[in-house]
């Protein structure tokens, strides 16, 4: 390696270091100037998340993927559009939650979406009986079962709010609805899931009403 190969490494290195301390928000009116690695930066903050919130949505891992690289492209794409108006990961998810839409209104039948399944991040049992682990586990999956059943639009909000760990009012930009709506929405969704799962969903903590 030559030094100006390392000099110019270096240089990289320091560049990508500084875009890391921006915001969201900067990082991506950067990219739409044209400043080169600031999307990169975006994308290895909410890749992680977006999938994850898709593989919520109910799709498989291969097709959460895909469409994961959909959302961003599609962001890249608008780019030059792009105005500060919202957080960036509201705009984000409002996005990766259409191309979800528009991939579940492509899909041939109903079989089709349920048999993505659906994932639910609970906090496993710490015991070291073999008997409560196994029980734990059956817990994940009849939790997991359940949230599927519930209307789309009750598991978006939920998998929004509680997975993904947004606020009420981001979660009602993102689907298009009230913030009154959101947390009705969310009300309705942890009513069924307590009826449907005894001890598995905890009654809301009244200091803890969806913010």
């Amino acid at each position: 390696m030559t030094d100006s190969d390392s000099r110019a490494r270096s240089h990289l290195r320091l560049v990508g270091s500084a875009l890391t301390r921006l915001t969201d928000e900067e990082l991506m009116e950067r990219h739409r100037d044209g400043e080169a690695g600031c999307f990169d930066v975006l994308v290895e903050r909410y890749k992680g998340r977006i999938f994850a919130f898709l593989r919520r949505m109910g799709f498989n891992h291969a097709r959460a993927e895909e469409l994961t690289a959909d959302t961003f492209l599609k962001v890249h794409r608008a780019a030059p559009r792009y105005q500060p108006s919202a957080k960036f990961s509201t705009y984000l998810y409002t996005v990766a939650r259409r191309a979800g839409l528009n991939a579940r209104d492509r899909m041939s039948t109903r079989y089709e979406f349920a048999a993505g399944g659906t994932e639910l991040e609970v906090e496993p049992t710490r015991a070291p009986d073999a008997e409560r682990q196994l029980a734990a586990r059956r817990s994940v999956e009849l939790l997991r079962r359940e949230l599927a059943r519930l209307p789309a639009e009750h598991q978006d909000a939920f998998n929004l709010y509680y997975a993904q760990g947004l606020s009420c009012a981001e979660v009602a930009e993102i689907l298009g609805i009230t913030a009154a709506e959101a947390k009705g929405r969310l009300a309705y969704s942890r009513k069924l899931l307590r009826q449907r799962l005894a001890g598995l969903v905890p009654e809301a903590d009244p200091s803890e009403t969806p913010r």
